[in-house]
C-alpha cells in the first residue's frame, strides 16, 4: 500500500472519528546501519518500524502494526 493509498482508504474513518495513539513503551534493536523498534501503543497493538541509517540520518524503511485480540496478546516484554 502506498501513503496515497493509505490515505484514501483511511481518511473516510478518520474524518469521522478521532484517532489518538500514545505510546507506553519501546524495544529498539540496532546492529550498524539498521534498526528495529517495537513500539507498544495503549490502545494495545504494536507498531513495528524498520530503519536505515543513509547519510547520518535515520529514515524509515517499513511501518506495520497488528492489535492485540483473543488468542493474541501483546508479550510482557513489550510492555516494560
Amino acid at each position: 500500500m502506498t501513503p496515497d493509498d493509505y490515505i484514501q482508504r483511511s481518511s473516510p474513518n478518520m474524518e469521522k472519528n478521532a484517532f489518538f495513539e500514545g505510546a507506553v513503551s519501546q524495544r529498539i534493536e540496532t546492529f550498524g546501519n539498521i534498526a528495529h523498534v517495537f513500539s507498544t501503543y495503549e490502545s494495545r497493538g504494536i507498531n513495528s518500524f524498520q530503519l536505515v541509517r543513509q547519510g547520518g540520518t535515520w529514515k524509515v524503511m517499513t511501518i506495520l502494526w497488528d492489535s492485540e485480540r483473543e488468542g493474541s496478546t501483546i508479550p510482557e516484554k513489550y510492555l516494560k
